[in-house]
């Protein structure tokens, strides 16, 4: 009996899968005459139902934290050593992203997108170690979530 309504589930699962990707595909085909269709979903979702998803460029933006590696006044010096710290960060760090924001009068260069400040601290503190800054902290703010 339990075999019969575990095959029961999974043809279940089949076929409601089946179904949303004729669905997908049905809304994001191009017919003359009538509006286009974008759907915008996740990648995991995308490879669960087996379809061709379209990326967004809008990105969610949660409450986290993201370690501070430059932070200057409004200049323009300011400017050029903030975009000089992100390339420094991108070449030397690649396993996050680096991001130069400028939020009057300051600007910085902040690296990562961390859920919990003690993620956060950990990567600090592995930057710390290489003694390439003169001051690194843990700014709490709006990080993005991966796609």
């Amino acid at each position: 009996m339990k075999k019969i309504l575990s095959f029961i589930a999974i043809l279940f699962c089949a076929f409601t899968l089946s179904a949303q990707n004729n669905i997908v595909n049905e809304l994001q085909r191009d017919v003359a005459g009538k509006g286009k269709v974008r759907i915008t979903q996740p990648e995991g979702l995308t490879k669960l139902m087996g379809s061709i998803a379209v990326k967004s460029d809008k990105r969610t933006q949660v409450e986290g934290y993201r370690v501070l590696v430059y932070s200057g006044n409004n200049s323009r010096a300011a400017r050029d050593e903030a975009n000089k710290m992100a390339q420094f960060m991108r070449e030397n760090f690649p396993g996050a992203e680096v991001y130069v924001e400028f939020d009057p009068p300051i600007r910085s260069c902040q690296y990562g997108d961390y859920r919990t400040r003690e993620e956060a601290e950990a990567v600090m503190y592995k930057l710390k170690a290489t003694k390439k800054f003169k001051e690194i902290s843990v700014k709490k703010g709006l990080i993005n979530l991966p796609f």
